[in-house]
Formats: C-alpha cells, structure tokens, sequence
C-alpha cells in the first residue's frame, strides 16, 4: 500500500497554526501568516516558588564564598536585584534575562556553582513571556 503525502495546510482563518489541546503551561508561537493570534500566560504559585527555592538555594551556597571571591559578592548583589522582580515578571522580561544570564556567567568560575545558577536560570526563564 503506497503511502499518499498530505499536502501542506493552507492558512485558513485567525489564529491558524495554533493548536491547543489541553492547558497550555508555556509560550506559543503562532504561524508568520496567522491573525489575530493571542495567548495569556497563566503562572502559578508553584511556578514562583520553585524560582524563589532555587534562588535561596544558590545563594546558600554563595553565602560560603562571600569575600573569597568578588565573583561570588557580584552573583549575590545579582540575586538581591532578581529576587523582587519575580513578583511581576512580564514587567521588564528583557532586563531580568540579562541579569539572569550575567549570574550564570558569574557562578561559571565555580564548577559546584553552576548547576545551581542554571537551575535558577530555568526556573526565572519559565516564568518570562514568550519573546
């Protein structure tokens, strides 16, 4: 039995090229030739507290180098400035992926470090609208 191609879907209507078959927990990116397309983040709690958990974490642990190292005393100025932000996240998204990315690039000199400052990369990033 020879297998027949589909042809490609021809833009039919506003908001083509999203499908949404439950609840949508991240970003969507809607086709270029769409209209119309919307969607409203919903973060929960969970969501914000895994971010703060993560954050109270790292900064346990940069707690112990603080003055061994003017890297460790720049990522926990970075923490303090992140911290309030997770309040309202989509207030100023670009700002907090810089800080974000700068305190990955902070914890990078300290092997035990990093995975905790990319977990808080994670967590932070998840709260973010979609850009």
């Amino acid at each position: 039995m020879a297998i027949r191609r589909q042809s490609d879907p021809v833009p039919n209507g506003p908001n083509f090229g999203i499908i949404n078959t439950g609840h949508m927990t991240g970003p969507a990116q809607a086709a270029p030739f769409s209209q119309n397309a919307t969607q409203t983040n919903s973060i929960t709690n969970e969501a914000v507290d895994k971010a703060r958990e993560s954050i109270e974490d790292l900064r346990r642990r940069l707690e112990g180098l603080r003055g061994q190292s003017p890297e460790a005393d720049a990522a926990l100025r970075d923490l303090d400035m992140i911290t309030p932000r997770l309040d309202e996240p989509e207030r100023d998204p670009g700002t907090l992926r810089y800080m974000i990315q700068n305190l990955v690039e902070r914890c990078g000199g300290f092997p035990n470090l990093v995975a905790a400052a990319q977990l808080v990369q994670s967590t932070v990033l998840a709260l973010l609208p979609g850009s």
